[in-house]
């Protein structure tokens, strides 16, 4: 996942141990690729990758916000240079674009988006603007999916074999086929996601 860092200033450690090697300083503001979090020594460590390509560790006791992507659901938007109605309209934002969501500025609807579009040029856009997160594809979530398909294709099976057993000296049954349906397209979509998820 993208994330900034939102502390002053962050270590980066060749290694997931405080006595590694110090690899660089990451400022406030610095953009990372990170994964799931993990244990050593009774320590939480968040794994990183630099703009070098190159593995290294932060303390999981940073402070680092998600970078999420959406797609605008309103068809003209105007992104502002600063986080205020009154400041210039850099540029509109039309055809319902994707942006990165960068950071949220003021609460509720009073509040605003820092997002950057495609070109990557960076702005503000209100935070009662209509948008759509587009869910990133992990294979925790990949995980996730291909349980509940494989729970309820089990579940449509049963039903269906249960009543056709019930019925095999005359009556009806009930043919789940709509659980089943759903259960193999939810594995499938779950096992491609899992599949096709950055490690």
């Amino acid at each position: 996942m993208k994330g900034r860092i939102l502390d002053p200033q962050v270590k980066v450690y060749s290694d997931p141990s405080p006595n590694a090697l110090s690899l660089a300083t990451l400022p406030a503001g610095s953009e990372i690729e990170f994964g799931a979090p993990r244990r050593k020594a009774g320590k939480v460590w968040v794994p990183i990758t630099l703009t070098t390509g190159q593995q290294a560790f932060i303390s999981g006791e940073t402070r680092v916000s998600v970078i999420q992507q959406a797609t605008l659901l309103q068809k003209d938007v105007e992104m502002h240079s600063e986080p205020s109605a009154d400041s210039p309209v850099k540029q509109r934002l039309a055809g319902n674009p994707k942006v990165y969501i960068l950071e949220a500025v003021g609460q509720g609807n009073q509040g605003w988006f820092k997002v950057r579009d495609a070109s990557g040029s960076e702005g503000f856009i209100p935070r009662r603007t209509r948008m759509r997160v587009i869910v990133e594809k992990t294979k925790a979530l990949g995980k996730k999916n291909m349980l509940t398909g494989a729970l309820w294709l089990i579940g449509g099976v049963v039903v269906t074999a249960a009543t056709w057993s019930a019925a095999s000296g005359g009556g009806t049954y009930i043919f789940a086929w709509g659980a089943i349906l759903f259960g193999a397209v939810q594995l499938i979509i779950g096992l491609v996601q899992f599949l096709t998820a950055p490690t």
